[in-house]
């Protein structure tokens, strides 16, 4: 409370009892010099006998601390106090720049102390009330040093304040304080909010941002924005870390990382900081970043994962180069959470490798009956403009394969390009080994002949055989120790060599126990190919086109223990003009994607921490180093954390490392370091998790349990991880700790686990029945385990849901700050939310769904497809169309503004999951196919299907089990 300023008008205003004044702490943490010291005190008494009304500075006793100075009857009024005070830190306190001090940081030059003109002592009725900087409260200064206890030995100058408070009343402080926060006394009303389970989810939180991330002051060596690690670079399940592995278990919380380590810019971001100087550390080798403290007045800095101390390079303050002294404040590796060093020579085995691309093309007779060939031919062709070619290094090669291997040759001197067939397939072997991998750059005018020729080539080809396997062994012997791309393109399954696998009958099998046994490769080869190949830096990505039987979880091997891709074509044919521009713009953007080369990731951690697992595409190469040939933009990667040790630190840190070669030559090593605070409070813990990243991390782990155990296993831990997470809160952290409860009680960091949980097991990779084919849930798996955990849980596990007969005027329109695209608010995944006379959008990432009501708007079918009515609009597959003025139109056409926000509606959709999908739109009409109608509910979630309840269904089930302690 304030204390009560009496008017100016009252003559005698009664005394306050003097008391000790809090000592003043400027921001650079070194306390004034002054006290007790001889010289003219600010306020004393002039020459000419005028008495001041400001005291004598009070002596000192023992520890530093003022001592009250005898009662004064003199008045003295808050005005004079204020300028009496400011006064003399003016003259005392230490300034930015003096010598001996570090400057400001961020600025080269020095500043005024930042605390001018604020006493310590209390004047009532000032305008502005006396602040302490936190920095000095901690007694540490900004930049990390001198520390507040080499100031308090050094002598005259007097202990901090902490020093002298902090012994006998830090135990008392601390246990007030851990009460407070267990009755949420002093947090945030959001923050600590419990939410009661029931009713529609609320899917609008998807988009908000993970629970914040809350460091301690002076946790950093630089004040910087940003020094916390963007959570679309590395995202932790966690936000404040349990100190203990008992808390941990307590609370069944999953702790792990989803990692993205080569993420690519995003509209609106900076780009990532370049440093040309490393600093490591010499025992843990961690990279300098901006959580490291230097100690010794700067010249040394201490690693803030190992804690070793290290010498601070001359670097830091002074350049060689241009003999000019340099601020260290201002490093990009001191300010920024992720930076990019370019790594020297020793960093490099070998000259960097040039991009390399081997495309192995399927020119059976199934593959020329779909028209693959020719579109896989004229994707290349399109798309050699957009492979990465800067310095003319690039090298691509073909190889058509059926029963033979089809080799070709071609001369940079342009003549026509020459076909090599291989029919003896017993002893593997190149027949020109110097001519087949062609540069790109000097092999045009031939590749671009080849290319367009390729359908004509093999139309008439009625060969039935596929020799994958003899093709892969060439393609190996082809790069060699050079390293590079293979592609493998599919429309039949492989029937010759080693890796010949056998045609399975999975439709009595699908839906039953047996089903998890077509999960499994049929065929270690391919495993064991990608484990040799990913030692000489070969990557393997996978094309399967059309619904023959291919085998694709023998096949995918190649993809997933290299680091690659699989793709998923069923329902390709040349025929179908939207089936062949999604392959077109997906295997275009693929090829155009500017790829890590020569790639290793390692995840380091503080002291306490260990590694326990990874889930992705890679090849674990050590404990704590995966191995990537060609490390893909955007493609994720997850870890389990077990905490070994008690965490004696208030805060613990994550450093990821990829060190890779850009497309350019250039050797790289792109650091993303994450800092995240511990606690002893359960209930802390609980309302900073990330359902997200939680989300996330449990669907790998799902579907990594269904790789290698059974689905139903798989589901079943998915459900019951959730129900435990459910079961701990009500345990540990509600009144209804023991016994029945009607409703539960969850915290809003995690009110919609229950929901994503329920997407998850509704989604292709873990669906239950029998109409989820082999190869689709493969791919689906394939997702679940490469995508970033924002486009992993939105849309692909959850869609989004429109309703276009009812946009807001602004949806679909640029914002006028930031120029995104704004997008309508979302509805509920439930049927509930499609009314007859409305229009809907539905998106998940591969696919959009257009739904129309039987009552439909003539006028709303008009605006979006110019069409007169909705008996008019054909169910199935559509293209989309743009009824503006023109492809870079400004604004909509006339009678069109519909359609208009609409396809910026999709491009932004498009956007956020980074193009990685050209989605196909289908029509589905209420009235209309039943297998539409069945496909697209399949994606409301909210409601009951044959595979899982719905979600109201599912929270009873929930409640029924946490209720009766029955998980």
């Amino acid at each position: 409370p304030q204390p009560l300023v009496y008017q100016q008008q009252q003559a005698y205003p009664p005394q306050p009892q003097y008391q000790p004044q809090p000592q003043y702490l400027p921001a650079h943490g070194l306390p004034p010099q002054g006290y007790g010291q001889p010289g003219p005190y600010p306020g004393a008494a002039p020459a000419g006998g005028a008495v001041s009304p400001v005291r004598s500075p009070p002596p000192m006793m023992q520890g530093g601390s003022a001592m009250p100075a005898a009662s004064s009857r003199r008045r003295i009024y808050p005005e004079q106090s204020m300028e009496a005070f400011s006064a003399q830190q003016q003259q005392q306190a230490p300034q930015y720049g003096h010598s001996g001090m570090p400057p400001l940081p961020g600025s080269g030059q020095p500043a005024a102390d930042p605390n001018a003109g604020q006493g310590a002592f209390f004047v009532p009725g000032a305008a502005q009330p006396p602040i302490i900087s936190p920095s000095a409260a901690q007694g540490l200064s900004p930049q990390g040093y001198p520390s507040a206890q080499a100031m308090q030995q050094s002598p005259g100058y007097p202990p901090p304040l902490a020093t002298q408070m902090s012994a006998p009343m830090a135990p008392q402080m601390a246990d007030l304080s851990q009460q407070f926060s267990q009755m949420g006394v002093g947090a945030s009303t959001t923050e600590y909010q419990t939410i009661l389970l029931g009713g529609k989810p609320p899917l609008a939180v998807l988009d908000e941002a993970p629970p914040a991330i809350k460091l301690p002051l002076n946790a950093a060596c630089v004040p910087s924005p940003n020094v916390i690690c963007p959570a679309n670079h590395k995202r932790s399940t966690l936000n404040a870390i349990p100190r203990t592995d008992k808390l941990l278990k307590k609370t069944k919380l999953p702790f792990g990382l989803v990692i993205t380590p080569f993420k690519t810019q995003e509209q609106g971001e900076e780009p990532i900081p370049v440093v040309s100087e490393i600093v490591r550390c010499r025992r843990c080798r961690t990279y300098v970043n901006p959580f490291v403290q230097f100690v010794e007045g700067g010249r040394r800095w201490k690693c803030n994962l190992c804690g070793l101390s290290n010498d601070v390079p001359l670097i830091f303050d002074y350049d060689s180069a241009t003999q000019t002294n340099r601020n260290r404040w201002v490093r990009p590796d001191l300010n920024y959470s992720v930076v990019e060093f370019v790594a020297p020579l020793e960093y490099m085995v070998r000259p960097p490798m040039p991009p390399v691309y081997v495309f192995i093309i399927d020119v059976s007779y199934a593959s020329v009956q779909l028209g693959a060939p020719g579109v896989i031919g004229q994707t290349i062709l399109s798309a050699l403009d957009r492979i990465p070619n800067a310095d003319n290094r690039t090298k691509v090669a073909f190889i058509a394969v059926d029963s033979s291997l089809h080799y070709f040759q071609v001369r940079p001197n342009g003549a026509e390009p020459q076909q090599l067939v291989v029919s003896d397939l017993d002893d593997i072997f190149l027949p020109s080994p110097t001519d087949l991998l062609l540069n790109l750059y000097e092999c045009r005018q031939g590749i671009e002949c080849l290319l367009s020729r390729l359908e004509s080539m093999f139309k008439t080809n009625h060969s039935v055989g596929n020799a994958l396997c003899p093709a892969i062994l060439a393609a190996q012997k082809m790069l060699g120790t050079l390293g590079g791309k293979v592609i493998v393109m599919q429309a039949s399954p492989p029937t010759i060599g080693e890796g010949k696998v056998e045609p399975r009958t999975e439709g009595k099998d699908l839906g039953t126990s047996r089903e998890s046994d077509l999960l499994r490769p049929q065929n270690m080869w391919y495993k064991t190919m990608a484990a040799e190949c990913s030692r000489t830096q070969i990557a393997f990505d996978t094309v399967f086109i059309g619904q023959q039987p291919m085998d694709v979880p023998t096949v995918s091997c190649l993809a997933r223990y290299t680091g690659g891709s699989v793709f998923y074509y069923p329902s390709f044919m040349a025929t179908r003009k939207p089936e062949v521009e999604r392959f077109t713009q997906e295997f275009s953007n693929h090829l155009s994607a500017r790829v890590a080369l020569e790639s290793v990731l390692r995840v380091r951690a503080s002291k306490g921490l260990r590694m326990a697992s990874y889930y992705g595409n890679f090849f674990l190469r050590s404990l704590d180093l995966l191995a990537l040939p060609n490390g893909l933009p955007n493609h994720s990667y997850a870890v389990d954390i077990e905490i070994e040790d008690t965490l004696t630190s208030p805060v613990v840190y994550f450093q990821t490392a990829l060190l890779h070669t850009t497309a350019y030559g250039e050797r790289r090593i792109r650091v993303a370091t994450l800092a995240l605070p511990t606690t002893d409070n359960i209930h802390t813990v609980f309302h900073h998790a990330d359902q997200v990243a939680i989300a996330s991390l449990l669907s790998r782990k799902a579907v990594d349990r269904a790789l290698v155990a059974k689905l139903e296993d798989a589901r079943e831990a998915l459900q019951h991880k959730a129900l435990e997470i459910i079961g701990a809160f009500k345990t540990e952290c509600t009144q209804s700790s023991s016994g029945a409860t009607t409703q539960l009680q969850i915290p809003r960091s995690l009110q919609l686990l229950p929901f994503l949980t329920l997407s998850s097991l509704k989604h292709t990779s873990l669906r239950g029945g029998n109409n989820v084919p082999t190869a689709l849930r493969m791919s689906a798996i394939n997702s679940i385990l490469t995508l970033p955990a924002e486009q992993g849980v939105q849309p692909y596990t959850v869609p989004r849901l429109y309703a276009l007969h009812e946009l807001p005027p602004q949806a679909g329109y640029p914002d006028e700050q930031t120029g995104i695209v704004e997008l309508p608010p979302r509805l509920g995944l439930s049927a509930e939310s499609l009314l007859p006379f409305g229009a809907y959008l539905l998106h998940d990432g591969s696919d959009t769904f257009l739904w129309f009501g039987r009552d439909v708007s003539p006028a709303l079918c008009q605006a979006l497809l110019n069409v007169q009515d909705v008996r008019a609009i054909p169910s199935g597959v559509i293209t989309f169309p743009d009824l503006s003025n023109g492809a870079s139109a400004d604004g909509p056409a006339a009678g069109f503004e519909l359609n208009f926000q609409v396809n910026n509606i999709l491009r932004r959709l498009n956007d956020l999951c980074h193009n990685l999908w050209k989605p196909v739109t289908y029509v589905c009409k209420e009235e209309g196919e039943p297998v539409l109608r069945m496909w697209m509910s399949q994606r409301l979630t909210e409601d009951m299907d044959t595979s899982a309840p719905s979600y109201q269904q599912f929270l009873n089930q929930i409640r029924d089990k946490v209720n009766r302690g029955n998980f």
